[in-house]
């Protein structure tokens, strides 16, 4: 009968396998003074206790010429303080409405009045920029009617593209109907039928004017109501 033998446990186990060592409570270098914690749990004290509009105070209640002076205090790098004309500048809704529609104008005007003067044959008419300082009225007249006479221009050149394109429509639509590629409309065949030297220019010239001519050769008129009178 054989018996195993346990081996003593060794006095030291491996450098890999040491048991931590107990965690000894953290101590301040100044073991007189207490340093209480910066963001503790609660607020105990009820002088500390504010509204959720202003910032929690950890030192004495601040009088109101304390908070008055930390309103208007400029800080680096933050927002202008309330009463100030950097404040109010950068706060106010009409001085930035009245900087982007200024802006915008002055493009507007500068791009039209570009325009105006690279296309319009009426460019060198207008006033100089400096009247308006000297006599504001007549430069603006006049420069409204080098403007009337640039539309009105341009009206008439309109006018005369759509005439000529007009008439060349008509010459090819006649042109068609010469060769038999189109058949005339009803007002060109009663223009074509209006000879007064042909007989058919009478017959016509009676039915317009309510009037037949009956067997025997004699002019009547037309009876409208049921063929009765």
């Amino acid at each position: 009968m054989q018996l195993n033998v346990v081996s003593p446990l060794p006095a030291q186990l491996p450098v890999g396998r040491r048991a931590a060592a107990p965690r000894s409570p953290a101590s301040s270098r100044n073991q007189t003074n207490f340093a209480h914690p910066s963001h503790p749990q609660r607020i105990v004290d009820p002088a500390r206790v504010t509204s959720s509009s202003q910032p929690v105070n950890y030192g004495p209640r601040l009088t109101a010429e304390e908070r008055e002076a930390q309103n208007k205090k400029q800080y680096p790098n933050m927002f202008p303080p309330e009463g100030t004309v950097m404040h109010k500048f950068l706060t106010s809704k009409w001085i930035h409405v009245w900087i982007a529609m200024s802006v915008l104008v002055s493009l507007a005007t500068f791009t039209f009045t570009t325009d105006f003067k690279a296309k319009s044959p009426f460019a060198h008419l207008l006033p100089p920029w400096s009247g308006l300082l000297t006599a504001p009225f007549d430069t603006i007249s006049q420069a409204l009617n080098v403007y009337r006479m640039h539309v009105q221009h341009n009206s008439m050149l309109v006018r005369e593209q759509r005439h000529r394109r007009v008439e060349d429509a008509e010459k090819r639509r006649q042109f068609r109907v010469a060769h038999g590629l189109e058949e005339p409309n009803e007002k060109e065949k009663e223009k074509a039928v209006a000879d007064p030297q042909s007989p058919i220019a009478a017959d016509a010239e009676q039915k317009a004017d309510g009037e037949y001519v009956d067997f025997e050769g004699r002019r009547r008129p037309v009876k409208k109501w049921l063929g009765i009178w």
